[in-house]
């Protein structure tokens, strides 16, 4: 087989490989250019799309990676540094448990705020539909319908709402991302029985699910590709900038237009438009707070990088 670049999507990094989709074949690249392509932050993750050198039917290397429409990332404490965890994707699903384990809203709303920062569009998933009470989404529903995230309710057990999601999904790359033990890989297998996803039993011990994804993959779907991503017990907003942070909540940024000062972080200013609309209750408690919550967090970060 003659040597010949092609054009390709990621759709697996292990080790030294990278796995690239290229047409109808997968081809197991090496990273030899690696270092002239990306670096840090910008290290070669699922979801890229690549120009590879095609040595054979199944082997090849890495030549460029072409710049990112979107990426969902996450800032990790060791090291200090903002890790993508999956590019390109043209909608996020957000799955989170009605039940067992607990919502966590501050979770939600920094993976939630992380995917603006990454100009994704977000989807809430409600999955173990079948063990919530009557009304028990209510107070969720009116919390984030100023947002104007999508919600949709599953059950990966009954099947419920899962023709729903599916009618979401069409050309493109489709990620998913929860915390451990919310029934997202088995939401997956729902989707697509052929996924044959492994899933881990809710541990009795913790409360929680052990990881049954260690790194982001891709996988066909009808006309495009899922992306199951690695379960996360802690996720944490990658921005670095206060006066943006309100860009990443679409709530609150409609508001902050008429407050008294430019640039105002909303946080202790007087004649804060956001501040005033919380008090008046037109804005959730909880989102104020969880974007109180990832401003002091970004201040941390600051203030140790001048240690």
């Amino acid at each position: 087989m003659q040597e010949r670049l092609e054009n390709g999507l990621v759709v697996r990094v292990t080790g030294g490989e990278v796995w690239v989709r290229v047409g109808s074949e997968t081809v197991a690249c090496s990273q030899r250019g690696r270092s002239r392509v990306r670096e840090s932050a910008l290290a070669v993750v699922a979801g890229d799309r690549v120009t590879v050198l095609r040595e054979s039917a199944a082997v090849g290397s890495l030549e460029e990676v072409l710049p990112r429409t979107s990426w969902l990332s996450r800032y990790i404490e060791r090291g200090s540094t903002e890790r993508v965890v999956v590019a390109n994707i043209d909608r996020l699903f957000v799955v989170v448990a009605a039940v067992d384990p607990p919502l966590h809203a501050g979770f939600l709303d920094r993976v939630l705020a992380s995917a603006e920062w990454g100009h994704i569009r977000a989807c809430i998933v409600f999955n173990k539909m079948d063990l919530a009470g009557p009304g028990q989404l209510d107070d969720l529903r009116v919390t984030y319908a100023p947002s104007l995230y999508e919600l949709i309710e599953t059950s990966a057990e009954s099947g419920r709402g899962v023709d729903e999601l599916a009618t979401r999904i069409e050309n493109g790359v489709y990620a998913f991302v929860g915390e451990s033990g919310v029934g997202k890989s088995s939401l997956l297998n729902r989707l697509d029985p052929e996924l044959d996803l492994v899933v881990d039993e809710l541990s009795e011990r913790t409360g929680r699910g052990r990881h049954t994804t260690t790194n982001a993959q891709l996988f066909p779907f009808r006309d495009g590709f899922l992306a199951d991503t690695p379960g996360m017990q802690t996720f944490s907003f990658p921005g670095t900038d206060v006066n943006t942070l309100i860009e990443c909540f679409p709530d609150l940024r409609h508001i902050e237009r008429t407050c008294r000062y430019n640039p105002c972080t909303h946080s202790h200013e007087p004649g804060c438009a956001v501040k005033a609309a919380v008090e008046a209750q037109r804005v959730p408690q909880s989102r104020y707070q969880s974007y109180l919550d990832i401003l002091a967090g970004i201040r941390e970060r600051a203030k140790k990088k001048q240690w």
